[in-house]
């Protein structure tokens, strides 16, 4: 302990210099040649040259760890010595730091392990993790999250719930597995990853998840409804056989030539093609199921519209049709959002193009030959 070195501390220059000294000692940098970055006016650096020199205080050299220590050892005292005088123990930092990061990481490693011990497939708990699913946002709801996807696998697969019904019976709250719901996100992109046979083809799922219509899928393969009465697809003269919805829905219109919507819910089951369907087309626009109606009515042959981008519905309906055999014959708008609807189509089994050399961008200018092509030969005279 130096008089000298606590006198010399209290003046405003050297206050500055050992607040500077002591951060740098509590993270850790401790080297002779660590400058000590202070800004001094020159009466403070007048004041910090009264132990430093007067050859350093005439010079524009930098405080530095070094000359501190060499200085202090001077007035018999040590930078430490001075500087737990004056403030307390110094802190170490580094390792408080240390400690922080291995118990968050302690902390993350603990709310994936709940759901692998829930029985999510490991594949989806490593993208869950890769991603920062549970972290997302912020870490400290890791462990919260955590435990309610857990509750939530436990209660699946579910025997035909709606969603809001199932977050409602589970907590409290008929919204928490929204779409714009933090744990509703959460759950379909891993329901997604789990389905998926490997770790890329789950990356891509879960990628999609949360697009309207794929949203409905991910939940309806494992019995949960998602408003399945607004996703429609639109069909005319469609002869649909079996015990469910779709089938009778789609006989009784037919026998008028009637356009009608099938909802998801309707297609989910109970339905196959009539014996004689071999062949459905397939359209984006209703303006072309609207006028087969008015010029054909029920004489029509069989007709699809997805109405744009395919809903759930429709991707129900002619993946049933494709698995089942049936020729689909498809056609959108030539602009940009239509081509990218027909090469999603395209990848059914047994898709072709309708009428590609048919000239016109827009369905509605090839409407004349599209209606050609939906007239049976028996009125057609050909």
């Amino acid at each position: 302990m130096s008089v000298a070195a606590d006198r010399w501390a209290n003046l405003p220059g050297p206050t500055k210099v050992l607040a500077a000294a002591r951060d740098l000692l509590e993270n850790g940098k401790t080297g002779l040649n660590v400058t000590v970055r202070v800004t001094l006016d020159a009466a403070e650096r007048d004041q910090v040259g009264r132990i430093l020199g007067m050859a350093w205080e005439a010079s524009a050299a930098p405080v530095t760890l070094g000359r501190l220590r060499k200085a202090l050892r001077g007035l018999d005292d040590s930078l430490e010595d001075l500087l737990v005088r004056l403030g307390g123990p110094l802190d170490d930092r580094v390792a408080k730091r240390d400690s922080d990061r291995q118990a968050a990481k302690d902390h993350i490693d603990s709310a994936y392990a709940v759901l692998t011990g829930a029985g999510i497939p490991e594949h989806a708990v490593a993208l869950a993790r890769i991603r920062r699913w549970l972290e997302h946002t912020s870490p400290d709801l890791a462990d919260s999250r955590a435990q309610a996807l857990a509750l939530l696998w436990q209660h699946l697969p579910a025997a035909s719930r709606p969603l809001p019904e199932l977050a409602n019976s589970l907590f409290g709250n008929p919204h928490h597995l929204d779409r714009d719901a933090d744990l509703g996100r959460l759950a379909a992109r891993l329901l997604a990853a789990a389905d998926a046979t490997d770790p890329g083809a789950a990356a891509v799922a879960a990628g999609a998840a949360l697009s309207a219509d794929t949203w409905r899928q991910v939940w309806a393969r494992v019995g949960v409804s998602c408003d399945e009465v607004s996703a429609t697809v639109l069909v005319l003269n469609l002869p649909l056989i079996g015990s469910g919805a779709a089938a009778a829905i789609t006989a009784a219109a037919a026998e008028t030539g009637e356009p009608v919507w099938l909802t998801a819910r309707s297609l989910r089951r109970g339905w196959k093609p009539g014996s004689g369907l071999h062949t459905v087309r397939v359209c984006e626009n209703p303006v072309v199921v609207e006028t087969a109606a008015v010029r054909l009515g029920p004489h029509a042959l069989p007709l699809i519209c997805v109405y744009g981008r395919p809903s759930s519905a429709a991707w129900l309906l002619l993946e049933g049709l494709a698995a089942a055999g049936v020729r689909l014959l498809m056609t959108c708008d030539r602009d940009t959002a239509g081509q990218q609807f027909l090469t999603e189509l395209l990848r059914l089994p047994g898709a072709v193009e309708w009428l590609a050399e048919a000239d016109g961008v827009y369905e509605e200018s090839r409407l004349t030959d599209l209606l050609t092509d939906l007239t049976p030969t028996s009125l057609s005279g050909s």
